[in-house]
This record gives structure tokens, sequence and C-alpha cells, in this order.
């Protein structure tokens, strides 16, 4: 157990629900990719979300996070409101803490270029990517307040990793960068965390320490937790719900 209080940027705000979809059907030159899902996430539930690759899981989570327009086709809601009623893609994302294996590539191979300066995202502090998260950027920070800037930093050190506050994103082990991504989706206080194969590449002790500080994270908020993973040793111990898609269809959910 982390002797570490997680810090709160924010009061969470109440919802019905977190996500809702009611006989949702996804195409694409005519294949189905989803077939009649009907799925419901209430705040405060952690899922598992299971399948093959190729099983429609993708899919699904692109509904959620405002990446896919056929949201619109459907009947889908998040965070108590059915898409297409006015909300924008912005809107969704400031509500979701996310981390995937291809953001984690995303940061590492990402440049930033402008009229005065092209930089690699190699040169990025550890501190100034937890702060990305504050807006959703990647790796590079508009603009930093106090607030924020001390927030990240009490992340680093309640965790022990305060000796990566000058260190580069890039110089740091695998499995520390990913811990820097989980805290980069959580330093805005996001209703809904979503976590796509965080562990994927990272040995079993670092995949332990991430689940140790996922579980953690449950246990001291009521933050909503949909978590993707293969493996029965990456599953964290605060999971209350599984759903599992196979060819698009849901063949498990409780």
């Amino acid at each position: 157990r982390l002797n570490f209080v997680i810090p709160k940027t924010n009061k969470n705000a109440q919802f019905d629900y977190i996500v809702r979809m009611k006989d949702v059907v996804v195409k694409m030159n005519d294949e189905i990719l989803l077939n009649n899902i009907n799925w419901e996430v209430k705040q405060g539930e952690r899922w598992l979300l299971q399948g093959h690759n190729g099983s429609g899981k993708s899919t699904l989570l692109s509904l959620i996070t405002g990446d896919n327009p056929q949201a619109y086709s459907n009947d889908v809601g998040v965070f108590g409101q059915r898409r297409g009623t006015g909300e924008s893609v912005w809107d969704i994302k400031s509500k979701i803490g996310y981390v995937s294996p291809e953001l984690h590539l995303y940061f590492l191979k990402r440049g930033k270029t402008s009229s005065s300066r092209k930089a690699s995202l190699t040169d990025v502090k550890c501190i100034d990517v937890i702060i990305s998260g504050f807006n959703d950027e990647i790796g590079f920070s508009s603009s930093v307040s106090n607030v924020q800037y001390k927030c990240a930093e009490e992340w680093l050190k309640g965790l022990g990793l305060q000796h990566l506050l000058t260190k580069n994103f890039s110089e740091v082990s695998l499995g520390a960068q990913r811990m820097l991504l989980l805290v980069r989706a959580l330093v805005k206080n996001p209703p809904l965390l979503i976590l796509d194969e965080p562990c994927q590449g990272i040995d079993y002790e670092q995949t332990q320490q991430f689940i140790l500080l996922l579980d953690e994270i449950c246990t001291q908020t009521n933050t909503t937790l949909i978590y993707v993973s293969h493996s029965s040793e990456e599953i964290p111990s605060c999971i209350t719900n599984r759903i599992e898609l196979n060819l698009g269809s849901i063949t498990y959910k409780k």
C-alpha cells in the first residue's frame, strides 16, 4: 500500500452514468465492427474490457473518447449526456484520462515544430510530461500555473519519484515512463480513466508497481475505470465488472 494522498485539483461532478450504449451498430465498408452493443458504465465502477485483437475493443473505446463519428448515428451517451446534443469532442476529452502504448510511442517519437525552433520530445522533462495532462497536450504545455506545477511535483514526491524531476522522459526506464503517463492522465482528476493495455512492454516488477498505484488511486478516489488487458497478471484488484467482445459482439458482461 502506498503512503500517499492523491492530490486533488477539483471535485468530480456527479453523473447519472459515465457511458451508456443502446443497440449500437458500427460499420465500415459493409463490415460490422460492433453489433448490437448494449452497455452502461455507472460512476465509480471499474470495468475490465477484454477480447482478442479485432474483437472491437478499439472501436468501442473510440465511441467513448469522441474519436468515432458514428457515435452521432447511434444511441451513445457519455457523462450523462447523449452524443450530439451540444458537447464538443474537447469537452469529452477534458473528462477522460487516457493511457495506451500508442500514446507512449507518440510521446517518444513525435516532435514539435515552430517557426523558430524544432525540438524532439526526447528533450521534454518528466515533470513537463505530467503537466501536459492538464490541457491534453503531448509533451509541451502552452501555459503552466504554479498550482499545476506544484500538483505535478506532489505526484512525483508522493510516488517516490522526485529524482525524476529534472530528468528527460527518454532517459528513464520504460516502467517509469508508463507511471508518468498514468500520472499525466490523473492530474486533472478525470471522472473516467481509460487504460488500454497500460502494462504492455514492461516487466513483471514494473507491472506490479503500476497495478499497486492504480489500486491505491481507486481506493482514494471515485474515478471510474475502463481497463483493457489480455493478461490475467495485469488485472488490478479494484476491478468490479467485466465485459468481453468477440467479432464485434458482447460475449460476456457482468
